[in-house]
């Protein structure tokens, strides 16, 4: 992906505003000129997008939007008054947008549509229109917003284009089509994709009375009416698809513990159950362990619950380093688990004890010459559920504590 903004604005506060916000909101990387002169050596496939005044010293027309445009960039204006005939002629020059510097306000817009176009080039939509016309029309106002589009010309290759991209995250789905209508079509993917993983936008060139409103009854998030303004497009793709990020980001922060970002328990189980089914369907290899910190409770009395909390996190990141191929959970305190697909008992007690073997030699720190001491429970899941292996794991735990601590037990050992 791009990860460069292009800036070419010759008032120098709001080239500082600009630069400081997107820096800070986005993280990416920017050039800024204050002339035509200067950025015209910039090509469309260096940058994500370019944001550029209308009127400059040595471009007081539009010359630089003219020339960035022909150099293949993605071009936002940034104008302090526009007329209705100039935006529309600009917008049908193929400019993406336009931002008018009349605010805070304004200049924040500017740098969250930065931001959305960034994101965008990651994510996957699919048109369906039976007209040619219409749907390439559609199409390339999708492009524009850097978005990797599909295309059907009917209900039968939507559902088939779904099943082959899955990271398919927004569908425009247009009523008049052959055999099965829009309606009819998102009522199927209504029963087989919630509105957290799948967007749907109805579009019709339709007047029927209560159309859009038997679209969104059906489950579509959302409808527009052909012929429609590319900007109003925009917004609307924009909108459903700052939603799905947003439960998205709500959901992931529901299942990560706070402290080390790992899964929690909750999801442990809600995703680890499938983990098992798919196991046992295709009679694969499943390994379990379950671990827990020797003697934690003497870390925090002693030094501390930062310190404590360092510890875990310590642990969190070595268990990453080891085992990047498994579900990892911390189950509470200093419990944890993980799940290895594909992997023998055998296989894991070994990557096991090279973990252990690690955690004994590298301390938390220069200034906190403190060592992880572990236990850990294996075992080979099997038929057993996800109940049953937990507790067998836990048995196995129980008998590392008991018998000494700081090593791993199997039902092998």
């Amino acid at each position: 992906m791009k990860r460069k903004i292009l800036i070419v604005e010759d008032s120098l506060t709001i080239r500082r505003m600009l630069i400081q916000a997107i820096a800070q909101q986005t993280g990416l990387e920017i050039d800024a000129f204050d002339t035509l002169a200067g950025a015209r050596h910039c090509r469309g496939e260096e940058y994500v997008v370019a944001l550029v005044d209308l009127t400059l010293p040595d471009a007081p027309s539009g010359e630089a939007v003219k020339v960035l445009l022909e150099q293949g960039l993605p071009v936002v204006i940034l104008t302090a008054d526009i007329s209705e005939d100039k935006r529309e002629a600009w917008l049908e020059a193929g400019v993406l947008d336009y931002v008018m510097k009349d605010s805070r306000h304004s200049l924040q817009y500017a740098v969250s549509l930065v931001h959305r176009l960034y994101l965008n080039q990651a994510i996957e939509v699919l048109v369906v229109d039976d007209s040619l016309t219409s749907r390439h029309r559609t199409m390339a106002q999708l492009r524009k917003q850097l978005l990797q589009v599909h295309e059907a010309n009917c209900a039968k290759d939507a559902l088939v284009s779904l099943e082959q991209n899955p990271a398919i995250r927004l569908v425009l789905v247009d009523y008049y089509m052959p055999e099965i209508d829009g309606i009819s079509l998102v009522r199927m993917l209504r029963e087989r994709y919630s509105k957290q993983q799948l967007a749907i936008i109805g579009i019709s060139v339709s007047d029927k009375h209560g159309l859009s409103a038997r679209y969104l009854k059906q489950g579509a998030n959302d409808f527009l009416n052909q012929p429609f303004e590319p900007e109003e497009l925009q917004c609307r793709v924009s909108h459903n698809l700052e939603a799905l990020e947003q439960f998205n980001s709500i959901q992931e922060s529901a299942n990560r513990d706070y402290l080390t970002g790992l899964y929690n328990r909750r999801y442990w189980f809600n995703e680890g159950q499938k983990w098992f089914e798919e196991h046992q369907r295709q009679q694969t290899q499943l390994a379990l362990c379950v671990l827990d910190v020797d003697h934690f409770k003497q870390v925090n009395d002693h030094w501390g619950h930062a310190i404590g909390d360092q510890l875990l996190c310590h642990l969190t990141r070595l268990l990453a380093q080891f085992f990047p191929d498994a579900m990892i959970a911390r189950f509470g305190g200093e419990e944890f688990a993980l799940m290895v697909p594909h992997c023998t008992v055998p296989v894991l007690l070994k990557r096991l004890e090279g973990l252990r073997q690690q955690l004994r030699q590298q301390p938390l720190s220069r200034e906190v010459p403190l060592f992880v001491r572990a236990s850990f429970g294996v075992i080979k899941v099997g038929r057993l559920s996800m109940d049953e292996a937990l507790s067998e794991a836990d048995r196995q735990l129980y008998q590392a504590k008991n018998t000494g601590r700081d090593k791993i037990v199997s039902q092998d050992t």
